[in-house]
């Protein structure tokens, strides 16, 4: 059968095969086409008149597309193919045809077809062809409903920081409607609050109410009974969302119905309605959104109502899944101020839990950040009363107090991050070490006794006398030999001490170097080189590293407080101050050294208050307590005089005597 001989076939189909108007279609073909339902015509490329919705697969000849030329000229050719609308290529050969062997691996062609064409081979082929275009049109669906949905999460995102920016109220209200109006194409849009009467009785409040793409809302503030006979009452106090296809017809048996006043004041007709609860962050509605009649495109305006009619969509699910997100948004924005109300009580909490937190890491300092917390206070309240001089114009509000006590309180919260053994680490060698050495040096005097009997016992052996002088001589270098590891023991003992190392006790440790035992048949110094290190640390029983950790706890206080979102709050310097609780004015602090005027007046309290807590702390198991006057001369000396901390903060501090903030018997 020639192509001008068209078969009688539907053309509606989901589905056709196109072939090329010059191509010869057996008579068997077409009626296995036919009865199989497959639509199939003449035609070129692109298929003029294809309906969008239609899949196509293309039947061509090999020799048709060898004549495009080079492979890139026909892959690109089959890519066109591919792509405009849906379609497919299925290829045509001959048997042995090799020179166009390279097609049937391309990812455009969807089947490979030999001369002569078996009407069963030829219909399985486009029936998989028409199970592929299918699965790629599903896919292609898919990916844009992702695509769809990715801009709507985005959408929302953006709506939720606007929402939270938002301070003015009204402008609140305006915000929630217009964006839930926008994002489900919805012509009319009013938001109701659940509010308390003088009462104490809930009501529903009209707050705004829009119609229209350009309208920005009119707030009318009109108080409505709440109760289930209207839909926005039935759904505050229900909690369900509500999907009316047509607000004039709601089946008599629902509990509400809709007011038709404003339809009949202003010529308008309601149709399609959706009403959402709003909620707070504790599940309680604080609120109704309100939408009605949604349309093709938001910008659309409704001019009269046979035109709502007839371009009026029901909502759908998706749109009620998207206003629920956007409500959850506007119920947490409309709380906002409440929530911000509690947020000190929450930080408070938070601040006692992360002291609570530092003292049961490091014991021997509980009750270290409270009482620095308190003088920092005192001293900041004593600057606010000075009148004259350098502190007249110094002055800290509630919310900059607050802010001191809380740097205050977090200064040490780094020490969490500290290893433990170095908060009560006593020697110099760390816990354990110094039983290992023990263990070592023992077995290394083991070893030169038991040396010394098997050189003895090989003696004797060889008929050597008892009294032999080398019998003697050995038994004094095993003694000699022990003896010295014995007093090197000891010096390892005496080095241990947290005290200054004496030149002495340091030639001696050297000593050890190059001393060694058997262990497993393998010699092992009886000294590491970290043990050797620690054992020469000059003062104390923290190593330079052990030290560095230690300071560390300032950074990583820093750290931890820059992750809280203080910004948020009145109190956004609390980081940098407890960041500089260990700088000295004259930049020989840590971890920053800074100097002077880049020390804040408040971190020059903070510094104060560490100090002279350290200096009187009834509670350090390591140390006794100063007594005041003392621990007051050496900040003075110490400390002012050598231009560490500020003296006039302090003079101020002993002349109000800020120390009884934590100790009222204290005597400076």
């Amino acid at each position: 059968m020639s192509v001008s001989q068209q078969v009688a076939v539907d053309l509606k189909s989901g589905f056709r095969v196109v072939y090329p108007q010059d191509f010869t279609l057996p008579g068997s073909l077409a009626r296995a086409f036919d009865a199989a339902g497959i639509a199939h015509q003449a035609g070129s490329f692109p298929f003029a008149g294809t309906d969008p919705d239609v899949s196509v697969a293309y039947l061509v000849e090999a020799e048709r597309l060898a004549a495009l030329g080079s492979k890139e000229k026909i892959t690109h050719a089959l890519g066109l193919i591919e792509h405009e609308g849906n379609a497919a290529t299925v290829v045509v050969t001959d048997p042995g045809e090799t020179a166009m062997m390279w097609l049937a691996e391309s990812e455009h062609v969807a089947g490979w077809l030999l001369r002569p064409l078996d009407p069963v081979a030829v219909v399985a082929t486009m029936t998989a062809a028409r199970r592929m275009l299918k699965d790629r049109r599903e896919t292609d669906r898919m990916s844009e409903m992702a695509d769809a949905m990715t801009q709507e999460t985005d959408r929302l995102l953006q709506i939720g920081v606007a929402l939270s920016a938002e301070r003015d109220i009204s402008k609140l209200h305006e915000l929630i409607v217009r964006n839930a109006r926008e994002l489900t194409r919805a012509d009319g849009g009013s938001l109701f609050l659940v509010e308390k009467d003088d009462t104490g009785a809930d009501k529903l409040r009209f707050a705004v109410a829009q119609t229209g793409p350009n309208d920005a809302g009119t707030h009318l503030g009109a108080v409505l009974p709440l109760t289930r006979g209207s839909v926005a009452g039935y759904v505050a106090l229900s909690g369900e969302v509500v999907r009316i296809p047509d607000a004039y017809e709601i089946p008599e048996s629902s509990e509400y119905r809709f007011n038709q006043s404003f339809d009949k004041q202003n010529g308008y007709r309601s149709k399609s309605m959706m009403v959402v609860p709003m909620r707070d962050h504790e599940n309680a509605i604080v609120g109704v959104i309100q939408l009605i009649n949604r349309k093709p495109d938001f910008d659309l305006v409704l001019t009269s109502p046979t035109m709502t009619e007839q371009v009026v969509d029901p909502f759908t699910a998706r749109d009620e899944s998207v206003l629920l997100s956007l409500a959850s948004q506007a119920g947490v924005a409309l709380e906002n101020k409440a929530l911000l109300e509690s947020i000190q009580d929450l930080f408070e909490q938070f601040v006692r839990a992360s002291v609570k937190a530092i003292e049961v890491r490091d014991k021997s300092t509980q009750g270290h950040s409270s009482r620095v917390a308190e003088l920092t206070i005192a001293q900041a309240v004593a600057a606010n009363t000075v009148e004259a001089g350098r502190f007249a114009n110094l002055h800290f509000n509630e919310d900059a107090l607050r802010e001191m006590r809380y740097a205050a309180l977090l200064h040490d919260f780094g020490k969490v991050a500290v290893p433990e053994y170095i908060f009560g680490k006593a020697k110099k060698l760390p816990d354990g070490k110094l039983d290992a050495i023990r263990l070592r040096f023992l077995l290394a005097i083991n070893q030169i006794e038991s040396l010394g009997a098997r050189r003895k016992f090989e003696l004797l052996q060889s008929g050597v006398a008892l009294d032999d002088h080398r019998i003697v001589e050995i038994d004094a270098d095993t003694i000699s030999r022990a003896g010295e590891l014995q007093a090197l023991l000891g010096t390892v003992e005496s080095a241990n001490e947290p005290r200054v190392v004496a030149a002495e006790a340091g030639a001696l440790l050297d000593s050890i170097i190059g001393k060694t035992y058997h262990d497993l048949e393998e010699e092992k110094p009886l000294l590491e080189a970290a043990e050797f290190d620690f054992l020469h640390i000059p003062r104390g029983s923290l190593s330079n590293d052990e030290r560095h950790k230690m300071e560390q706890h300032v950074t990583q206080s820093f750290y931890f407080l820059r992750e809280i979102p203080w910004n948020k709050t009145p109190w956004r310097n609390v980081p940098d101050l407890a960041y500089g609780h260990h700088e000295h004015l004259d930049g020989t602090g840590y971890p920053r050294g800074l100097k002077g005027t880049e020390i804040a007046p408040q971190v020059r309290m903070l510094t104060i208050a560490d100090v002279y807590d350290a200096l009187t702390a009834k509670d350090r198991p390591y140390k006794a307590a100063m007594p005041v006057d003392r621990a007051l001369d050496i900040l003075v000396k110490e400390f002012a005089q050598r231009g560490k901390v500020d003296s006039e903060l302090l003079d101020l501090f002993i002349a109000r005597k800020v120390y009884e903030a934590i100790d009222p018997t204290a005597k400076g």
